[in-house]
């Protein structure tokens, strides 16, 4: 491989501004439907998403509603892919994300140099590469690369998984705009590029 880098981009609050309105939804009716339990927008916002994988954000809200967390692990395969299967639909019916200044032209940049570009988000994979494509900035994000908030509850666990999918190894630096995405990147000996894009200063 030529790269000498992997550059792990999040998206939301980095990439992409703006509240995630449609897949803060989107989690709430595959809980409804997966569940059984009558969750709503504010219910998600209310465990301070910022930062977290979609799975861990599923389990504080299932938690506090009274579920029990066997419960909440036995469901949440099935709870990621009704996640997934409505996030389009719901996606449709709301305005497209707006893009984080400068992220087009950083990643126009890093196209051209010797380095790997990948996702490193909490958000569920399929939702992950929805968002990037409707934002007009997948080209720069190959399938079965990076990691995601389905490939485990525990964002610290992220780095790892993302390098293990590169062809060769490659020291990572993750770049986020929450303190969850410097502590990821802490966590695997990372460095880390903090942006305040997002809601952090």
């Amino acid at each position: 491989s030529w790269a000498v880098v992997l550059i792990l981009f999040d998206i939301d609050g980095t990439l992409l501004m703006g509240t995630p309105r449609a897949h803060t939804e989107a989690l709430a009716v595959a809980i409804g439907d997966v569940y059984g339990v009558p969750v709503d927008v504010g219910d998600v916002v209310a465990v301070r998403p910022a930062g977290r994988t979609d799975q861990e954000i599923a389990r504080l809200v299932l938690r506090g509603a009274g579920v029990p967390d066997d419960r909440v692990t036995a469901g949440l395969g099935e709870w990621m892919a009704r996640a997934a299967e409505v996030y389009p639909g719901i996606d449709a019916a709301h305005p497209g994300p707006r893009v984080a200044p400068g992220a087009a032209e950083a990643l126009a940049r890093v196209a051209a140099a010797p380095v790997s570009v990948a996702l490193l988000t909490g958000n569920l994979e399929p939702i992950a590469h929805a968002k990037m494509g409707r934002a007009g900035l997948g080209e720069h994000f190959a399938r079965g690369r990076g990691a995601f908030g389905s490939d485990h509850e525990r964002r610290d666990a992220l780095v790892p998984i993302a390098v293990a999918r590169e062809p060769a190894p490659l020291p990572a630096v993750v770049v986020g705009d929450t303190p969850r995405d410097i502590a990821c990147a802490r966590a695997a000996g990372a460095r880390c590029v903090a942006v305040t894009t997002g809601s952090y200063g």
